[in-house]
């Protein structure tokens, strides 16, 4: 199970962060037509008081399927928010962890310490709501993608895009720099000669992976607000397999689906800040 939600975790980062990879180093200068109606949605988003939001990916390979979800309150004002975070595989969905953030510092609450604990003091971005950026930051404008619709229904506005191959491999390779830094640190940070092999030989799967497809969906509600983004992608990247003596290679090359999506629930209603504060009391006393 641990080693099943390790490839996870580290897949669906590679597979969807290049969203946001470029949006610090590059100058967005989306700001008409459907992209830039999508600019201000999200920005509108990032405006409200308070909001709901779950976030779930899951990954097919084969037949078998796997993922985690999360739900987030937060209160946009103060900075404070609490989630709930799920992990789903063969066996079915469980509770894992709670966060609570009073703005300043995070503590968490796993069942088997029994307790909550503060795990992360300020610091840039360290307190932000989980994966919120997701729905409030576009990293790329109309030259990266190939192909984008816009259709209206009952109020709201739907716009898809897929992206173009140049920048898709540019992608790839921004994430496959990160992951080899990681790995640099990793090396250096004292952990065994079986754990550095294997974490090479993940370094090495993703320099061999290619997104075959890739496609953002996005939904904008009657109050030009983001409410909806669903981030689809196919991937080639070959299995990492281990023999009977436990040595571990690079197989075949196998097809894997990932899908992430994210919804608002609700947004600017007083009962998410009393949800927050509940959490806060418990976790005080």
């Amino acid at each position: 199970m641990d080693k099943k939600r390790a490839q996870i975790q580290t897949v669906a980062v590679v597979a969807f962060s290049f969203l946001l990879a470029f949006s610090a180093a590059r100058s967005n200068t989306t700001g008409r037509g459907e992209l830039g109606e999508l600019q201000i949605a999200m920005r509108n988003l990032n405006r409200v008081d308070n909001l709901q939001m779950s976030y779930v990916y899951t990954i097919r390979q084969n037949a078998s399927e796997g993922g985690e979800a999360m739900d987030v309150w937060a209160n946009l004002l103060t900075g404070s928010w609490m989630s709930k975070h799920y992990t789903t595989d063969e066996d079915g969905t469980r509770l894992y962890l709670r966060q609570f953030c009073d703005g300043k510092d995070i503590y968490h609450y796993i069942d088997w310490n029994g307790g909550w604990e503060k795990i992360q003091t300020t610091g840039e971005g360290g307190t932000a709501v989980p994966q919120l950026q997701m729905m409030t930051t576009l990293g790329y404008d109309g030259g990266d993608v190939l192909e984008l619709k816009r259709q209206e229904q009952d109020g709201s506005v739907e716009i898809i895009c897929s992206f173009a191959p140049e920048f898709l491999e540019e992608a790839k390779e921004a994430q496959l720099a990160q992951l080899e830094r990681s790995y640099a640190m990793y090396e250096k940070s004292g952990v065994g000669e079986s754990e550095i092999d294997t974490a090479e030989l993940s370094v090495e799967q993703h320099r061999q992976s290619r997104y075959e497809t890739v496609t953002a969906t996005y939904t904008i509600d009657e109050n030009q607000i983001l409410q909806k983004a669903s981030y689809e992608t196919t991937i080639i990247m070959p299995e990492i397999v281990q023999d009977l003596d436990g040595n571990k290679s690079l197989g075949k090359e196998r097809k894997m689906q990932i899908t992430v999506d994210m919804e608002i629930e609700r947004y600017n209603q007083g009962g998410i800040n009393n949800q927050i504060e509940q959490c806060r009391n418990e976790m005080m006393y």
